[in-house]
């Protein structure tokens, strides 16, 4: 039987599945990595280490695959967004840098006064921040490292470094673009007003492609006897959106180290700069990311720091919160565990938790956890609903992080929304795979792959009408907390800040 193979690479681990002609995805393999922090503020990944994760499992799945059919063509998902800086071999001159990094800062302020915030958002649609819009990285590596720059042939992101390993080619597809800080997204291409103002070079850019273009074919010398069409893929929520058949003035959820609520518009001009806003993999749509940065990664930490010491499984994490209540008995808990993207765009945000008393168990703490990721997402809602005027009773939810019955439960009653649950996690992977099976013949068209193909939802959760007095109280309080504390966040950056620097600088006189 004839599959597609997907490539789905997230902020902690890939994934590599294929899917056959009737939509279904299986021969599913996974393999974690690890981010690393070189800094403060720092976040880095290993770019042959990733790809050599992804070349193992890509020829696993292969092998696989080939036991009992052919492999048709292979499309590419990945977390967005990265900077990537690479020779003419397509090799790396650098760590790959993260969305999550802070160091473009200084570049991230200049830019914003060299271009103007006015234009930026025309252009873009986007706000500019350090890291996350990837000019500022660029501008950084050109600043403090101009030995290196020289010899850079290409700047992309994470997936022109992988598309160039499979294929020789460096390209970028328009959802990762439309997050360089760089591109204009009504019309498709490279924006030469915002390049030129501040010095990058056109020519180190890599082409923009469309998702669905094939853009080469696979080069690895242990798969010569095949030419096998390489697809671009899309950013991993964009696949997620279309996976679902994500259609205009609808919405989604997904669930990961971060938690997003996306909507897909066909009007531009309501595009919230609060939000994160990139072309859809299909033309003249446009999907806004209302995007909390860690929620599923701060209950991994709580977990990991305070219960899996313990001897416990994560078996615990869907029985620990009733042993308290709604409203977790006073206990509140802002999830900035390392900045905050929506609704608050703050770097200097933190993890935080209030009301800690005499008689505070961990079940409050925890709790307070999954309550402050809902009414964080509840913020996010709100914005949807005022500013795209989309009001649904309800949405669907995917990722792992989905599969939290518990904290599922508490979104439900703190937003008062009923959640579907689906059945296939693996978005990104089916997502991309989609992609690629409109464009060699799998189905009639983008619009309608996702409609041909079965993603049932497991369990819906409905919001209980007991609890919603309660969260909306309790909401308003969660309210006040961020604004009290916003002028100690940046006090506390900037002294340690100092206190980083006095320690490199002591650590320099001992060597």
């Amino acid at each position: 039987m004839s599959h597609i193979i997907g490539i789905d690479i997230g902020t902690s681990g890939i994934k590599v599945g294929a899917m056959n002609k009737k939509g279904e995805l299986g021969f599913l393999e996974y393999q974690p990595y690890s981010l690393l922090y070189p800094k403060m503020g720092w976040v880095e990944i290993d770019l042959e280490d990733i790809w050599g994760k992804v070349r193992n499992l890509l020829l696993k799945v292969w092998h696989q695959v080939e036991a009992e059919g052919v492999v048709d063509a292979i499309s590419l998902s990945t977390f967005c967004n990265s900077s990537v800086f690479l020779n003419e071999k397509g090799d790396p001159l650098y760590p790959g840098i993260l969305y999550l990094d802070q160091r473009s800062k200084e570049e991230a302020n200049w830019v914003k006064d060299v271009v103007g915030e006015d234009l930026l958002f025309k252009v873009t649609k986007n706000r500019l921040e350090p890291g996350m819009y990837t000019v500022t990285t660029h501008l950084w590596f050109k600043n403090h490292h101009p030995e290196l720059y020289e010899q850079m042939y290409k700047w992309g992101n994470l997936s022109t470094f992988i598309l160039h390993k499979l294929t020789g080619n460096f390209v970028m597809d328009w959802t990762q673009s439309s997050f360089t800080g760089m591109y204009d997204v009504e019309n498709y291409q490279w924006s030469q007003e915002i390049y030129d103002k501040v010095g990058v070079d056109r020519e180190k850019l890599p082409e923009v492609v469309d998702p669905s273009s094939i853009i080469g074919y696979c080069t690895l010398p242990e798969l010569t006897s095949t030419s096998i069409p390489v697809i671009a893929g899309a950013a991993d929520t964009a696949c997620s959106a279309t996976a679902l058949g994500i259609g205009i003035n609808e919405m989604f959820e997904s669930v990961g180290t971060s938690n997003v609520l996306t909507v897909c518009t066909n009007q531009p001009g309501r595009l919230d700069k609060r939000f994160l806003n990139r072309c859809h993999v299909i033309k003249n749509r446009w999907l806004s990311h209302g995007a909390m940065s860690f929620p599923g990664a701060a209950i991994q930490w709580f977990y990991d720091q305070f219960l899996k010491p313990e001897g416990h499984s994560k078996a615990i994490l869907d029985e620990l919160c009733k042993q308290s209540s709604p409203g977790s008995k006073g206990v509140f808990f802002l999830p900035y565990m390392q900045g905050e993207r929506a609704p608050i765009w703050d770097p200097n945000a933190r993890g935080v938790f209030v009301g800690i008393h005499l008689n505070t168990t961990k079940a409050d703490m925890y709790r307070a956890v999954l309550e402050g990721c809902s009414f964080g997402l509840r913020q996010i809602n709100e914005i949807i609903e005022t500013k795209y005027q989309l009001r649904t009773g309800s949405f669907s939810s995917i990722g792992g992080g989905a599969k939290n019955r518990e904290w599922a439960r508490i979104k439900a009653n703190v937003l008062n929304r009923s959640i579907q649950i689906k059945d296939i996690s693996e978005t990104g992977v089916l997502g991309t795979c989609l992609i690629a099976g409109a464009a060699i013949g799998y189905f009639s068209s983008l619009e309608t792959a996702a409609k041909e193909i079965s993603n049932n939802t497991i369990y819906t959760v409905e919001p209980e009408q007991g609890q919603l007095r309660i969260y909306d109280e309790v909401y308003k309080v969660f309210n006040q907390l961020y604004p009290s504390l916003q002028s100690f966040f940046a006090l506390s950056a900037v002294e340690s800040s100092k206190v980083e620097e006095q320690v490199e600088e002591d650590n320099k006189v001992i060597v």
